[in-house]
């Protein structure tokens, strides 16, 4: 990419929609230039545009935002695929070979093409993640230059409702005028950004805790094997704290500032007189006890729930509540940890690393690789025509008045001169001018 250019991430979440610009070297490396979020305001319900007018206003606003804070116009953005009906599906291609030709690349590109046409009913494909191979029914870690007469592509597709992807294109391609240069599943992206090598092999759940979902993704030997989205979040929470009494904001501030799970609860102050805290932080780990026994039965489900040496890793901005993970290691018998970006693809913004609800955003930026810089045609030149002379004027005829004296020979009529000078200067401006109307 042009050092002038920039990639651009959108990430559409039930409570915030996130963008971040960066640039991002030859060696991968991304440099932060501008974040921002902006309140979804009900026009994302459970990570799926839900209102395509208010949410086109609201990202043509943060991409001014963006371009505000770099003095850059932009073009094409990458966004965020998330929504509570995605879910990941085994599928099989499988191609016959001739036994002696070594197997290429073209070979296997040919077959991932030939996944990504797959698309079951009333679902659409949104990404063909990493396969196992299988030579003559044996496993090959790299099938490159080997011979086989059968070779099998094991792969997971991430499936969902198709109008995930028409509401984001409704939303920001025809209302945003803006164009949309990829979609990357966010969940999928996320788990590149903050899962370590070792801890995908040996078997880990990366837990995403978001306003309006909570998806559950279970990577083992590398990659990744199950996905399933819960229809419930940080937000359900809050609106279930609503009912005590309070407006949502109340019930929103007060689930960050005093909620807590575990045996261990919020202390009384002077600022919690009008509030039970016994009272608020029961409904809280009511509701949190439910997406917790989601998530566990999702694990037993998976088939991979003895498998998990690296236990769970959590992200997103509903994780960040006081208690949750020793309360979820608990419940689930595994070791819980938080999950961090890795400063080893994101060299600056420090704040943005620690801060979860940008995780998924600054995850979008590893897999972009295409300029989002808006191109502005030069303006053409204008292109001089010379002008027609005037006409010559008719003479006039002879009437019976005193003529005027005829200057002499040699000398000019300076006034018919000047007269005949400043028609011709103004056709011209009238010409001009009618030409850089028409290109500006």
């Amino acid at each position: 990419m042009e050092q002038s250019g920039f990639i651009v991430g959108i990430d559409l979440g039930t409570s915030k929609i996130v963008g971040v610009l960066g640039r991002k070297n030859e060696q991968g490396v991304i440099s932060i230039l501008a974040s921002e979020s902006i309140p979804s305001d009900s026009s994302v319900k459970y990570g799926t545009i839900y209102s395509i007018d208010d949410a086109g206003g609201k990202i043509k606003g943060l991409i001014n935002l963006l371009e505000n804070k770099t003095g850059k116009k932009i073009g094409k953005v990458y966004v965020s695929v998330a929504g509570k009906s995605l879910r990941a599906i085994e599928h099989k291609e499988t191609k016959l070979l001739d036994g002696a030709t070594p197997i290429t690349f073209a070979v296997l590109d040919n077959m991932e093409q030939q996944a990504k046409l797959n698309k079951p009913d009333f679902f659409a494909n949104y990404s063909v993640l990493a396969p196992e191979y299988y030579l003559d029914g044996q496993y090959e870690e790299d099938p490159i230059d080997k011979v086989a007469s059968v070779i099998e592509g094991h792969y997971r597709l991430v499936i969902g409702r198709p109008n995930i992807k028409t509401n984001l294109i409704k939303s920001i391609t025809e209302k945003a005028q803006i164009e949309i240069t990829g979609f990357i599943v966010g969940p999928v992206a996320a788990g590149a950004l903050v899962l370590e090598e070792q801890d995908r092999q040996a078997g880990c759940a990366l837990v995403d805790f978001g306003a309006g979902t909570t998806t559950l993704s279970i990577y083992k030997g590398g990659l990744l094997r199950y996905m399933a989205v819960i229809p419930f979040g940080g937000r359900t929470i809050t609106k279930d704290i609503k009912e005590l009494g309070f407006v949502f904001d109340s019930a929103e501030s007060y689930k960050i500032r005093y909620g807590k799970l575990g045996k261990e609860k919020a202390k009384p102050t002077s600022d919690t007189a009008d509030i039970d805290l016994r009272e608020l932080n029961k409904v809280i780990q009511l509701r949190q006890d439910e997406i917790i026994l989601n998530i566990i039965n999702q694990i037993k489900e998976s088939g991979f729930g003895d498998q998990l040496d690296a236990g769970i890793i959590i992200i997103g901005g509903a994780s960040q509540m006081t208690g949750l993970e020793e309360y979820l290691s608990e419940k689930a018998q595994l070791p819980v940890k938080r999950g961090v970006p890795k400063r080893v693809y994101i060299n600056n913004a420090a704040e943005l690393l620690q801060n979860p609800v940008y995780t998924q955003a600054l995850s979008l930026l590893l897999f972009a690789n295409e300029n989002c810089e808006k191109k502005e045609l030069p303006k053409p030149e204008p292109v001089y025509v010379a002008p027609t002379p005037p006409a010559p004027e008719p003479k006039e005829e002879e009437e019976d008045e005193e003529e005027e004296p005829k200057p002499k020979k040699g000398k000019k009529d300076k006034n018919k001169g000047q007269t005949s000078l400043f028609k011709f200067f103004e056709k011209v401006q009238n010409f001009g001018g009618t030409v850089f109307n028409d290109e500006e």
